[in-house]
């Protein structure tokens, strides 16, 4: 098995827990479906606005809020979600997508 089929595996056997999609499972694509660049981006919206809003939510509780820090915040977590869902879950999705279709 090459090394990147193995990471591949791996990364595909966390992504099909549950845990890891909360509260967003029904974004979650059937292990024969490739994902798309249209999913990657929903999946960044939906996990980056829940990031801040939890973030918004410990800052204010703990008074320290202000609007620079939020802005900073969503655009971290949106580059970060987006920098992850495309260079590193999709490919690994979609390797397995892939040999699970040509298996049909």
């Amino acid at each position: 098995m090459k090394i990147l089929e193995l990471i591949a595996s791996v990364h595909n056997w966390l992504a099909d827990k549950d845990f890891i999609w909360w509260p967003f499972s029904f974004l979650r694509p059937t292990p024969t479906t490739v994902m798309t660049f249209q999913m990657t981006l929903t999946m960044t919206a939906c996990f980056s606005g829940l990031s801040v809003a939890m973030y918004m939510a410990f800052t204010f509780v703990n008074n320290m809020f202000s609007i620079s820090s939020v802005v900073n915040t969503g655009a971290i977590c949106f580059i970060g979600f987006f920098t992850w869902f495309n260079l590193v879950t999709k490919p690994m999705w979609n390797i397995r997508a892939k040999k699970l279709s040509q298996k049909k």
